[in-house]
């Protein structure tokens, strides 16, 4: 893991603020990181002002060498990235690419499932298993979990 300082602004009140965020990222399945790349709450942060929650935008990579990609969070690709890279330009965006391919499904096929998900069930819909035994991807909505045939 590598950190670096940010300043950041609350969206709600304006409220600026410095943090020290990872910038790189190395799966580790028992990391507290890990498991919040998981529950989608891996950028969340309340302002200490207002009390909002709200996502934190800042450059990240993250490093995983079994399935053999990297996922990076910025608006440019850095250079010298070697095997599969992954450019998303958004908290959102990071957080659906991770829970694809951490999973190990093709985002082509995944992502227009999402997609869909999302329009009759709300933006806070996201991918959270896939039971392989019985091709099954499961997402969690606000009503509830939901469950998608994945041959």
């Amino acid at each position: 893991m590598k950190k670096r300082v940010f300043e950041f602004t609350c969206p709600n009140c304006g409220s600026s603020f410095f943090m020290a965020r990872d910038t790189y990222l190395i799966k580790d399945a028992k990391s507290l990181e890990y498991s919040r790349l998981k529950d989608h709450t891996y950028f969340r942060h309340q302002c200490q002002s207002c009390k909002v929650l709200f996502d934190l935008d800042y450059p990240l990579i993250y490093r995983d060498g079994k399935r053999r990609f990297s996922l990076v969070l910025a608006q440019s690709l850095p250079q010298g990235m070697e095997g599969q890279v992954i450019l998303t330009k958004s908290p959102a965006q990071f957080l659906d690419a991770f829970s694809i391919l951490d999973l190990g499904l093709d985002p082509r096929r995944v992502l227009p499932i999402l997609i869909a998900l999302r329009k009759q069930h709300g933006e806070n819909t996201y991918l959270f298993d896939f039971d392989a035994k019985n091709h099954l991807i499961w997402f969690q909505s606000p009503e509830g979990p939901l469950t998608v045939g994945y041959f």
